[in-house]
C-alpha cells in the first residue's frame, strides 16, 4: 500500500462535504447561508451542528432553530472544525475490535485532551488560539485512526508491544513502522486541507518544539494531552501511565502552581461536552461500555 506517510500506507480521500465546507469557509466573501446550505446536504453533520450550537458548551441564551443560526452561533472556524472532526469519526473510526484497546474510552482521551489543549492555551503567554488547540486536541490522534483502517494486522502488534512492553504508542510505531501515528496524522490533514496551525498541533504534538510557527498550538496539545493521560482511563487496557501536575505544566511553559485550577476547569468543562461524547456510540464496543 503507497502512501505518503510511509511509503506503505494508504491515506484515505477527503469527504466531499468537508472539501466544500473548508472551500468557502475560506473565502472572504461567504455568508452563513453558503456555509450552512453546504452542511444540509450532509444529515448527520447538520444534526451535530445543531446539537453542538445549542450544547451547554457554548452556553447559548437562544435556541438556535435553523443550521444557519448555528453557523452563526459557532462561527465559520468553528463549523469547519466540526466537520473536519465529525469526517474523522465517520470516516476512519474502525468498525472493528482490536484485542486490548478500547475505541470509546480513547474518544474520551480525545475529547478530554482537547478541552485541556483549549484552557491551557488560554493559559500559555501571548497565545490566542484557544478554538484551534480545541479542535488539534480532538483529533491528535488520527494517525492511530489510520493505521488502525489500513494495517490492521500491524495496529494489533503496535498494541501488543504497548501492553507487554510498556512501550509507548510512539515507541512501538517507530519500531515496527519506521514512522508515527503523529507525522500520519499530519499528512492526513495536509492532504485534507486543514489550517495550517490545525495540522501542526496534531503532527507535532510528541515533538511541539518542531512546528515553528504554531508551536503555540503543539504545546498545548502536547500539554493537553498528558493531563488527558492523567484524567481519564488509558485505552489500552492494562496499561498505567503516570503523569504528574509538573510534567503537565512543563510540557506547557507554565507554572504548576495553576495546575490544580486548570484541572478543575477541564473537569467542569467536560460536564458540557456530552454532545461531542456522544459521536461514540458508533464505536466498536460502544454497546459493551454503556452495559
Amino acid at each position: 500500500m503507497l502512501g505518503r506517510s510511509s511509503k506503505r500506507i494508504d491515506l484515505p480521500s477527503m469527504p466531499a462535504t468537508l472539501a466544500r465546507i473548508i472551500q468557502v469557509t475560506n473565502s472572504p466573501d461567504a455568508a452563513a447561508e453558503d456555509v450552512a446550505n453546504i452542511v444540509m446536504l450532509d444529515q448527520s453533520l447538520s444534526t451535530k451542528v445543531l446539537r453542538l450550537a445549542n450544547s451547554a458548551y457554548f452556553c447559548r441564551v437562544n435556541k438556535a432553530e435553523t443550521v444557519t443560526d448555528a453557523v452563526v452561533t459557532l462561527g465559520f472556524a468553528s463549523v469547519r472544525n466540526l466537520a473536519a472532526s465529525a469526517s474523522v469519526v465517520n470516516t476512519l473510526f474502525p468498525r472493528e475490535m482490536f484485542p486490548g484497546f478500547g475505541w470509546q474510552e480513547m474518544w474520551v482521551h480525545s475529547v478530554t485532551c482537547a478541552v485541556a489543549a483549549e484552557a491551557l492555551c488560554r493559559q500559555m503567554s501571548g497565545s490566542s488560539n484557544q478554538e484551534s488547540a480545541f479542535a488539534a486536541g480532538l483529533l491528535h490522534d488520527i494517525g492511530k485512526l489510520v493505521l488502525a483502517r489500513t494495517l490492521p494486522s500491524r495496529f494489533r502488534q503496535v498494541v501488543e508491544a504497548v501492553r507487554d512492553y510498556n512501550f509507548s504508542m510512539v515507541q512501538a510505531e517507530k519500531n515496527l513502522l519506521s514512522t508515527d501515528h503523529a507525522k500520519i496524522g499530519g499528512d492526513l490533514a495536509e492532504q485534507w486541507s486543514f489550517p495550517e496551525s490545525l495540522r501542526a498541533g496534531i503532527a507535532y504534538h510528541h515533538m511541539p518544539e518542531d512546528a515553528i510557527d504554531h508551536e503555540d498550538i503543539a504545546r498545548a496539545v502536547s500539554a493537553g494531552n498528558l493531563l488527558a493521560k492523567r484524567m481519564s482511563k488509558h485505552y489500552v487496557f492494562g496499561v498505567a501511565i503516570e503523569v504528574s501536575l509538573k510534567d503537565v505544566a512543563d510540557a506547557a511553559g507554565l507554572p504548576c502552581a495553576g495546575m490544580d485550577r486548570i484541572v478543575d476547569e477541564v473537569r467542569n468543562r467536560m460536564q458540557q461536552c456530552g454532545e461531542i461524547l456522544a459521536w461514540s456510540n458508533s464505536m466498536p464496543g460502544a454497546q459493551a461500555m454503556a452495559a
